[in-house]
C-alpha cells in the first residue's frame, strides 16, 4: 500500500498544506517551513502514540485555539491488492472505511471508477480539540466518511484499528536518536523485531537467571565487604524468626531482569576491546534505530508485508559517503519512504522524482518537486548544468530564505569571496553582523542565462530575484525579466555601466592602501582604479585577473584584514540582504525600468 496524498489543517506552524507524495519523498525547505511537522503529522496518523510528544495548544495553529478549531489530518492510501473494496474486507466495510477512487491523472477524488486505472482508496482523518473548560487536548483517528462533519460534535465515527496502522508498517527515525540502549531489551523497537523472527532466547535467558542467582563467586562473600553483611545479617536475625540473610546479585534473577541488564557492546575489529555502546562515537549510537528498523523491514518484506519509513535528518553524525549508503539502503528497502533533511549532499543524491522543496508563506505550505523544473534537453547548457552538475549547489541556495540569481560566474564568486572576508572576522559586536549568508542562496549562473535561469527556479523559491550589471547587457535582462508573464516581483542591477569589478573597487576604495598589501599579484597594483581595470581584463600577458582565484582570493584576504574596507563590503552585503527579503536598502534606489508588477532597485554608491 501506499500514501498518495497528505492534507494538513491547522497543526503548528501550518494553516494549510496539500502535499501529493511519491514512493520515495525527500523534503527540503528553509528552516522552520514545516518539515518536522509534516514527519510528525505522519506518525499522528499512523505511528504509535509515543511517537510524538503530547499535544499542547501550541501545536494549534495560532496557538491559541478557540472552541471551534481543529487539527485536521488527512491521509489517502491506495494500492489495494486486486483495487477492490471485496478482497479488502480488513478495511472496507460498513464500521470501516468507505471505499473511495482517486483518478491517477489528477490524483483527484471521483464518485465512481472510471476505468481500470481509478485507484480503490482509502482516506484516515486524525482530528484534535482544545477543551478550553477541562484544559485538555482531545484526539480521534478515524475513518473519513463525511468530510464536512465534526467528529467531535457527532461522536459517531470508526475508528483506526491498531492491527490495521501495524498492517501499514509506518516507522520514524526522528532527529534525536542519541539513546544508547536502542539495541537492548529495554527497547520496544528491539523487543519487535526479535518477535517477528523466531522469538527471545529464552534458553540462553533462563540459563543466563540460573547463573545469576547461585554464581560461584558471591561479592558478598568477598573479604573486603563479608564482615558488613555478616553484621548486617545478624540483626537481621534478632528480628525475624526466618533467619533472613543478605545476598548481592546482578540482575533481579528473574527473567525479565536478566533482559533489562543487558547493555550493546561494540567491539572493532577480531580483537578490539568490547566497549559499551554508551562509549561509541555519536555516528555508530544514531545508526542503532536505522540497523534496527532495516531489520524489521526486511522481515517484512519477506513475509509480504507494508514498510514505510520516515526519517528526521539523515546526515546527523554521519560523514557524506555514509549519508549517501543510509539513504540508498533506506529507499531500497522501504515500500515508501520520507525523508526530511538540511544537508545538499542527502538532498543532491536524490532523484529528482523523490525531491520536494517546502515553502511557508503565512502558514501555507506548499511543495513543488524538483522534477517539475528539472533541466530538459531543450535548456540552454548553463541551466542544464544548475540541476545536473551543480545539482548540490542549487539545492542549497534553495534551503535559504532568498534566492540570488547573479549574472556570472565571476559575479557569483567574487559575492562568496566577499562574505567570507567579512564573516570571517565577525566580533561580538551587533554592528558587525553580517547576514548575507544566512538568509540568501547564490546560484551559479553560467553563460549568462539569467532570465532562463529565473523561468526555471521561480516556481521554487517564492523570493527569487536577480542581480545583473549596469551596463547595457545588464539592462537587457532587466528588460527580459520584465516582459515575462510572471516577472519577478524584484530585480537588482549595478550603478550604470558598473560590473562586480567595479562594486569590488568601491569596496577597496574605502581604504585605497590596502592595494599595496594584496599578495600572489605580479607586477604589484599602484592603485585601486589599476585594480578594477586588471579584474576586468583577461588578457594575462597584460596583467589581466579576470577569472583568477588567486588574485580573488587575494582581493579578499586584504579586504578582510583592513576595518574600513570590511565595513564598506558588510554594508553592501547587508543591503542586498535586506533587498532580497523584500526590504528596502539606503544603497539602492527605483530605477526607471520598473513597473507595477516589477520592482528594479538600483545600487547607489
Amino acid at each position: 500500500m501506499q500514501l498518495l496524498t497528505l492534507s494538513i489543517r491547522n497543526f503548528r506552524g501550518i494553516r494549510q498544506a496539500d502535499i501529493s507524495l511519491g514512493l520515495h519523498n525527500v523534503f527540503i525547505g528553509a528552516n522552520n517551513c514545516g518539515k518536522t511537522t509534516v514527519i510528525e503529522a505522519l506518525a499522528l496518523l499512523f505511528g504509535r502514540d509515543r511517537l510524538v510528544r503530547a499535544l499542547t495548544e501550541h501545536d494549534f495553529f495560532g496557538g491559541n485555539p478557540v472552541a471551534t478549531d481543529r487539527i485536521k489530518l488527512t491521509a489517502t492510501i491506495v494500492g489495494f491488492p486486486g483495487n477492490d473494496p471485496a478482497k479488502n474486507t480488513d478495511w472496507f466495510t460498513p464500521d470501516r472505511a468507505v471505499p473511495k477512487w482517486i483518478d491517477p491523472e489528477t490524483r483527484q477524488l471521483i464518485p465512481e471508477p472510471r476505468d481500470a486505472k481509478s485507484l480503490l482508496a482509502c482516506q484516515i482523518e486524525f482530528a484534535a480539540r482544545f477543551d478550553r473548560q477541562n484544559l485538555e487536548i482531545e484526539t480521534a483517528r478515524y475513518f473519513v466518511d463525511d468530510e464536512d462533519c465534526d467528529v467531535f460534535d457527532e461522536e459517531n465515527y470508526h475508528s483506526v484499528p491498531q492491527r490495521l496502522l501495524r498492517e501499514l508498517g509506518f516507522f520514524l527515525i526522528p532527529a534525536n536518536r542519541a539513546w544508547d540502549r536502542v539495541i537492548s531489551f529495554g527497547s520496544e523497537l528491539f523487543r519487535r523485531v526479535v518477535s517477528s523472527g523466531d522469538g527471545l532466547p529464552s534458553q540462553s535467558v533462563l540459563a543466563e537467571r540460573d547463573r545469576l542467582r547461585a554464581p560461584t563467586e558471591p561479592v558478598e562473600n568477598d573479604r573486603q565487604i563479608s564482615p558488613i553483611i555478616t553484621a548486617l545479617n545478624n540483626e537481621l536475625h534478632g528480628f525475624f524468626q526466618t533467619v533472613p540473610s543478605l545476598r548481592l546479585r546482578v540482575t533481579s534473577t528473574d527473567s525479565e531482569g536478566v533482559l533489562d541488564a543487558l547493555v550493546p557492546h561494540f567491539a572493532h575489529g577480531v580483537d578490539g576491546p568490547v566497549i559499551p555502546a554508551r562509549r561509541q562515537g555519536t555516528g555508530l549510537v544514531s545508526l542503532q534505530s536505522l540497523l534496527l528498523l532495516l531489520q524489521l523491514g526486511r522481515r517484512r518484506a519477506e513475509a509480504g508485508q507494508s514498510f514505510w519509513m520516515a526519517m528526521e535528518e539523515p546526515e546527523l553524525h554521519i560523514p557524506p559517503p555514509l549519508q549517501r549508503r543510509v539513504v540508498q539502503r533506506l529507499q531500497s528497502l522501504s515500500r515508501q519512504t520520507f525523508i526530511s533533511t538540511h544537508s545538499p549532499t542527502v538532498a543532491g543524491m536524490s532523484d529528482p522524482r523523490a525531491l520536494a522543496v517546502l515553502r511557508n508563506i503565512d502558514g501555507v505550505l506548499t511543495s513543488t518537486s524538483l522534477d517539475s523544473v528539472k533541466s530538459q534537453a531543450s535548456d540552454k547548457n548553463g541551466v542544464r548544468k544548475l540541476f545536473e552538475l551543480h545539482r548540490q549547489d542549487t539545492i542549497a541556495a534553495l534551503m535559504h530564505d532568498a534566492v540570488l540569481i547573479p549574472e556570472g560566474l565571476t559575479d557569483g564568486e567574487l559575492l562568496e569571496l566577499l562574505t567570507a572576508a567579512v564573516d570571517a572576522q565577525q566580533t561580538w559586536e551587533s554592528d558587525d553582523e553580517s547576514r548575507f549568508s544566512a538568509h540568501v542562496g547564490l546560484v551559479r549562473t553560467r553563460d549568462a542565462a539569467v532570465v532562463d535561469t529565473y523561468k526555471r527556479l521561480r516556481s521554487l523559491h517564492p523570493k527569487t530575484l536577480c542581480l545583473v550589471d549596469g551596463d547595457v547587457k545588464g539592462k537587457e535582462y532587466i528588460a527580459g525579466l520584465g516582459a515575462l508573464p510572471e516577472p519577478p516581483s524584484r530585480a537588482l542591477r549595478w550603478c550604470d555601466d558598473w560590473t562586480i569589478e567595479d562594486v569590488v573597487g568601491w569596496v577597496v576604495d574605502a581604504a585605497p592602501e590596502l592595494v599595496n598589501g594584496i599578495e600572489d599579484i605580479a607586477p604589484p597594483i599602484a592603485s585601486v582604479q589599476e585594480l578594477v581595470a586588471r579584474l576586468k581584463s583577461d588578457d594575462r600577458s597584460d596583467g589581466g585577473l579576470k577569472q583568477n582565484r588567486v588574485a580573488y582570493e587575494g582581493v579578499a584576504q586584504a579586504i578582510a584584514s583592513t576595518p574600513a574596507a570590511r565595513y564598506r563590503a558588510r554594508e553592501l552585503l547587508n543591503a542586498v540582504t535586506e533587498e532580497a527579503l523584500g526590504k528596502r536598502s539606503t544603497l539602492f534606489s527605483d530605477g526607471v525600468e520598473g513597473k507595477a508588477n516589477f520592482l528594479v532597485r538600483v545600487f547607489k554608491p
